[in-house]
């Protein structure tokens, strides 16, 4: 790519991303209630009822066979119960997010796809409420960059996808850009006032800083790992991370593959 083509790409981008709405929405009011400790399932259900989409896509995904061991079909309250809080959590701002930046193509389904798997996952390994919130969160958003890549810049990044036979890693997007994922999905979070934590977690989930940012990483890795992505780095010489995570380094490796395999029934319906 010609040098002076670079910085007009940048230029782009960064004009999408100030043009990009702020994140309102019934969904993200339902993220919010979600987050509230003393939530009732008969509040939650008003809220996500009156959304007919989310409506949808959690019945959908309680009736789906992985759930479902009858052949009775459930309605929205028991659906809420059947696929628990934290996944309806996922569903409403992952739909939020959508409303930005859609869900039409085949990338951008499959790392919505992969967001998932990140998000539940490396929410679990938290070690209280406002660690799984901020792994959670982080780990759904993680790759925010890319989506505002795919939508706004397709006709530049889906072939770096196609030339690296994965996702381009940060060197590539920067030599094309100027810039990279993590560096774009930063500054959607500073727009969208996402919490500190999680917007460190998007800009670092490729270079650990911190064990939020190493267990997102690490998650990522391992997640990528199982979806068959060559691309994914031997995990057993990532020193640095160990350094964050400690003895329980090989264990989490561990824990995350067993959860992927339990779940990816879960993660292939939320598509």
């Amino acid at each position: 790519m010609e040098m002076m083509e670079r910085p007009c790409l940048m230029e782009k981008i960064e004009k999408h991303i100030e043009s990009i709405p702020t994140l309102e929405s019934s969904r993200m009011r339902l993220f919010n209630v979600l987050q509230e400790e003393d939530s009732s399932i008969e509040s939650i259900e008003q809220v996500v009822s009156s959304d007919p989409a989310m409506v949808a896509k959690v019945i959908k995904l309680a009736n789906s066979s992985f759930y479902r061991h009858t052949e009775r079909h459930v309605g929205i309250q028991q659906a809420l119960r059947t696929v628990g809080l934290d996944m309806v959590k996922c569903i409403a701002l992952s739909m939020a997010v959508m409303e930005t930046f859609g869900n039409e193509t085949p990338s951008m389904k499959e790392l919505w796809k992969h967001s998932y798997a990140v998000a539940f996952i490396s929410g679990m390994l938290g070690c209280s409420k406002p660690e799984k919130e901020c792994l959670f969160t982080g780990g759904l958003l993680h790759d925010l960059g890319r989506m505002v890549l795919i939508c706004k810049a397709p006709d530049q990044y889906l072939p770096l996808c196609e030339f690296s036979g994965n996702w381009p890693d940060l060197t590539l997007e920067n030599d094309v850009f100027s810039l990279d994922h993590t560096i774009i999905g930063e500054m959607i979070g500073l727009r969208w006032h996402f919490p500190p934590e999680v917007i460190s977690v998007i800009r670092h989930h490729h270079e650990p800083v911190c064990r939020m940012s190493a267990l997102v990483y690490l998650t990522d890795k391992v997640t990528m790992q199982k979806e068959g992505d060559s691309s994914a780095e031997d995990l057993a010489s990532e020193a640095t991370i160990k350094g964050y995570l400690g003895d329980e380094y090989k264990d989490l490796v561990n824990t995350i593959r067993q959860r992927y395999r339990t779940n990816k029934a879960v993660f292939e319906n939320m598509g």
